[in-house]
């Protein structure tokens, strides 16, 4: 967003430019995903740069601690203990001779760069303090002359979302060449000064626990407010740059280690979606329930026309509600440029959707349609607070994105009228380039695939997200099927190898991976550590990329290491560590806390979680192998043939002609049918009976959204994508409530209506009914058997680490007719019923009666 646009900034230290001539894009330096000699000596050219900070102002995290604390240590400076956010302004006044400024910038907690008022960029890319990333920019058209850099840095504490990690306060900038003795941290003329407008506030909904907190800002927002000229004071040292740091005895210097991100910046998209639906006049109190009588009131078209740009004046003394229905799910940055009105308040509240009247009758709290608001009120919601000073023009906005499809605006203006002169959300997301697409002759398909796409939109940003609502936080479980899901929808693989990178980074000394990271405090899984090991094996299919499999492929093993700890006599695991969630399966006992029947500590082996562990071993199987290491890749293979003898012996129940979830054999489930037939436990007739048992038996638990990936993958390795198609009638009630994006249960009343382990079927319009799939390493051969159910046509375009693979399917009468165009140096194979057909680079037609 162009800020110097948008105010005129007063003061005598003010900045004014309302015309750009120069452009800033991203550059990536080559990526390095092992530590070696960082903060050991110099290896990179921030490591020129110091980190500097406000003088006289240490926030800390506990030490030692990567993954930082809830309790915070502060200097003197507040007299308090517990720290609540501190903003803070950098300037640096420099000349420059007209060549591009090429530079590496990050910061702690987080920051946006501005230049001659324009922002550039905002960051630093989310990691750990062991792995703290920096971005890199290019600024050309400079002209020659006087110019301003600011960054505006800040730490929120105890308030700042659950996946922002902290070490302390600083700021870091290497500038090349000519800029670098001007504009180096450490080396050049930064100055700094507190922002003291936006403060951070509690009392957000409990259940809403990894989105940071609320916030109030007075006067303007943090990023246009201009400290008095006496605020600023030269900005002192945090700490040295590593090549002075460095010791004779190769000591590692503590703190933040650098590494360049691949990750592109999210994007900042300025827009006015959706329509003012209703207001109501009246203070700010209790609970407003919308009426039919509020979608007629004057300000609901007033305030539609500041959508529409236009300036609004909203009278002295008046107080009024108003919601605005956005028409979609988004992720964004509220946008409120006024002017006047001293002492003016406008409350900024978000929600996923309104929710019947709490006082009603019936209903009282549901959700329902989520395009209705009669009757409706707010509910959960997150809010922050803007309070005019009267400055003529003051911009507002929030430290931290929020999200929804609902927002509220509540406006009491006090002696002075307010004019809103702009009112507008700024989207933010990542930037996801999508090379693949599904279409057929079920129309209702493609607005699955709508509701699908976007909620992965909204759950990646700089790392993925289960929901961007209530959580924001990566688990192991819900990053597979999302990762999936993204090798159906792009050729990027940069968060691919985030994820897999950050869990392993985090890595505990038993080899377990966190169960959602990175996130302040710790939460352990061993099955969520075995949902990390699987997405090597997909990562390895989906991707030509041997070097980085190479790199991380030794925590993978460590991680299988530390599980055989937890093996019995017998070879199966018992006790695991933390939380072993599998499902959570609606009134179920022994999955209430989403754990299998005996998978808590003293209850003996669970099939579930063994199943589990032999899906995982094969994973790291397939994998040493494609890498060439054999040994590994045998010794992996001795546990398997090992794990498969002694889960048949003591799960199998012959009479049933299922795998039972305990040695009693006394609890059935969907999960046990379906890891059994992936991980190809059982002889052919074996898993026939299997199959019917898991599409027939009644008294069986049940897979939740969550697990429904799982059971679709049997049902498309069983040839039934008919009954992948039937399950839809769950995403098709979705569209029934109008929801936009894609609810974390089945259930209309789900607590996130946002959930990615839900947008699963995009992966098997893909992988089932178009049938394409890998068949070897590296995508280097191909699998297309497409399972129709139903469909007269199909076309897909499926990314492939060399362009797409293209197909274009007609089925009629039992036969299939159309095209299948494969990427250079590629081949595969084409398997209709009995028929199988060899294909070939480039285009390859298909007829077969």
């Amino acid at each position: 967003m162009n800020f110097g646009r948008i105010l005129a900034l007063g003061g005598c230290c003010a900045i004014s430019m309302l015309a750009y001539s120069f452009e800033c894009k991203q550059v990536f330096k080559n990526p390095r995903f092992s530590r070696g000699d960082t903060n050991v000596r110099k290896i990179q050219e921030i490591d020129d740069a110091a980190w500097i900070w406000m003088p006289g102002r240490v926030i800390w995290g506990v030490e030692g601690d990567s993954r930082a604390s809830l309790l915070w240590e502060k200097e003197s400076t507040t007299g308090s203990n517990v720290f609540d956010g501190d903003f803070f302004r950098f300037r640096n006044r420099f000349r420059s001779d007209g060549t591009p400024l090429r530079l590496d910038i990050s910061a702690d907690e987080r920051f946006i760069l501005l230049l001659d008022g324009k922002e550039l960029s905002r960051g630093p890319h989310r990691g750990m303090v062991e792995h703290w990333y920096y971005q890199s920019y290019e600024i050309t058209g400079l002209d020659e002359g006087e110019h301003t850099l600011e960054v505006v840095v800040w730490q929120l504490g105890r308030h700042a979302p659950m996946a922002q990690l902290s070490y302390r306060g600083g700021f870091i900038l290497k500038a090349e060449g000519a800029y670098d003795d001007l504009l180096t941290t450490g080396k050049g003329d930064w100055l700094v000064a507190p922002l003291v407008n936006t403060r951070m506030t509690d009392g957000l909904d409990k259940s809403i626990v990894g989105a940071g907190s609320q916030s109030m800002t007075t006067g303007t927002s943090f990023i246009t407010e201009e400290p008095s000229c006496d605020a600023w004071t030269k900005a002192g040292i945090a700490r040295r740059s590593v090549k002075d740091l460095t010791t004779r005895y190769c000591s590692r210097t503590k703190g933040w280690m650098l590494f360049p991100t691949e990750r592109p910046d999210q994007i900042y998209e300025s827009k006015t979606p959706g329509v003012i639906k209703a207001a109501h006049e009246g203070k700010d109190g209790s609970e407003t329930v919308y009426t039919t009588e509020d979608a007629v009131s004057p300000w609901v078209e007033r305030l539609n026309s500041a959508l529409k740009g236009e300036k609004v004046v909203i009278p002295a003394n008046t107080a009024m509600k108003a919601v605005w229905y956005l028409d979609d799910y988004y992720c964004a940055y509220p946008e409120l440029v006024v002017s006047g009105g001293k002492g003016a308040k406008v409350t900024w509240r978000w929600a996923e959707t309104l929710v019947n009247d709490s006082k009603a009758t019936t209903n009282a709290g549901r959700k329902g349609k989520r395009d209705e608001f009669v009757g409706k009120m707010m509910g959960r919601r997150i809010e922050d607070v803007f309070e005019s000073r009267g400055i003529s023009p003051a911009f507002f906005t929030t430290p931290w994105w929020r999200s929804g499809s609902w927002c509220e605006l509540s406006i009491e203006t006090l002696d002075e009228p307010l004019t809103i002169n702009r009112l507008a959300i700024g989207e933010t997301r990542y930037p996801l380039e999508v090379n693949g697409s599904f279409e057929c002759d079920d129309l209702e398909v493609s607005r699955i695939d709508g509701i699908c796409r976007r909620t992965m939109e909204m759950c990646m940003h700089e790392m993925l997200f289960d929901c961007p609502y209530y959580e924001q936080q990566m688990y192991p479980g819900d990053t597979r099927i999302q990762l999936n899901i993204l090798n159906a929808l792009t050729r990027d693989k940069r968060m691919n190898r985030f994820a897999l990178g950050i869990y392993d980074y985090d890595r505990r000394d038993n080899g377990m991976v966190a169960m959602n990271f990175p996130t302040r405090g710790t939460q352990e899984s061993a099955t969520y550590t075995m949902c990390w090991i699987m997405m090597f094996r997909d990562y390895m299919m989906w991707h030509d990329d041997m070097a980085f499999l190479k790199v991380r492929m030794p925590g993978v093993r460590n991680a299988l290491m530390g599980l055989a700890l937890c093996e019995n006599d017998q070879g199966l695991l018992e006790n695991l560590p933390g939380w072993s969630f599998m499902d959570t399966v609606n009134g179920e006992c022994p999955f209430k806390t989403g754990i299998a029947p005996c998978g808590n500590p003293g209850e003996g082996a669970s099939a579930l979680n063994n199943l589990q562990y032999l899906i995982a071993l094969q994973s790291a199987a397939a994998v040493d192998e494609a890498l060439g290491e054999k040994l590994l890749a045998a010794h992996w293979n001795e546990k398997i043939a090992r794990l498969k003898k002694v889960l048949m012996e003591n799960f199998w129940d012959e009479e049933r002609g299922a795998l039972a979830d305990t040695v009693k054999k006394d609890r059935f489930s969907e999960h046990a049918q379906c890891m059994a037939i992936i991980a190809g436990l059982l002889a052919e007739d074996q898993q026939e009976r299997a199959f019917a048992f898991l599409t027939t038996a009644e008294h069986i638990s049940r897979a939740s959204t969550y697990f429904s990936y799982y059971l679709f993958d049997t049902y498309s390795r069983c040839g039934r994508s008919d009954l992948i198609y039937k399950r839809l009638a769950y995403w098709r009630k979705f569209l029934s409530w109008g929801a936009k994006t894609t609810l974390e249960t089945q259930a209309s009343d789900s607590r996130s209506d946002c959930h990615a382990w839900s947008a699963c079927p995009i992966y098997f319009w893909h992988t089932a009914f178009a049938g394409i799939m890998p068949s070897s390493p590296f995508f280097r051969t191909v699998r297309v058997a497409p399972q129709p159910a139903g469909l007269k046509r199909i076309s897909a375009k499926t990314p492939h680490p060399k362009g797409v693979v293209e197909t274009q399917l007609e089925f009629a009468d039992g036969g299939v007719s159309g095209t299948v165009i494969l990427p250079a140096e590629t081949t595969g194979v084409f398997i209709w019923n009995k028929c199988r057909m060899a294909l070939k680079a480039g285009k390859n037609a298909i007829d077969i009666p």
